[in-house]
């Protein structure tokens, strides 16, 4: 059985991309935004999530707190445009695995999943 990842973006394409890059290995579900990422999340069992952070409505951040009042266990991973010093303390204090700056390699996105889930 395939594990699971949850892709949250409000960018279409960029869930098409990611989705391109991990379903050979990977079942995927996606998510346009943190609020529709949450009730996916508090409802099925994902392995992972793979989240943007700067979204309209519920933004990556809120959601992932969210996330984590529930289920402390989940990988997550924050891709976004967004690359600051604030980042770096975000990724520390939200308990995220990794930060991965867009636009997004294929061989990074690939390679992160599998140290995180496997395959």
């Amino acid at each position: 059985m395939k594990k699971r990842i949850l892709i949250c973006d409000d960018d279409a394409s960029i869930r098409a991309f990611l989705r391109e890059a991990l379903e050979n290995n990977y079942e995927i579900v996606e998510a346009d935004d943190g609020k529709e990422a949450v009730r996916l999340i508090t409802r099925e069992h994902f392995d992972l999530l793979i989240t943007d952070i700067k979204m309209p409505g519920t933004h990556g951040l809120e959601a992932i707190e969210r996330i984590r009042e529930r289920n402390k266990e989940i990988p997550i991973i924050i891709c976004s445009a967004y690359r600051l010093m604030e980042d770096d303390i975000i990724v520390k204090t939200s308990d995220v695995s990794a930060f991965i700056t867009k636009p997004i390699e294929v061989p990074t996105i690939r390679k992160k999943v599998f140290e995180l889930i496997g395959s």
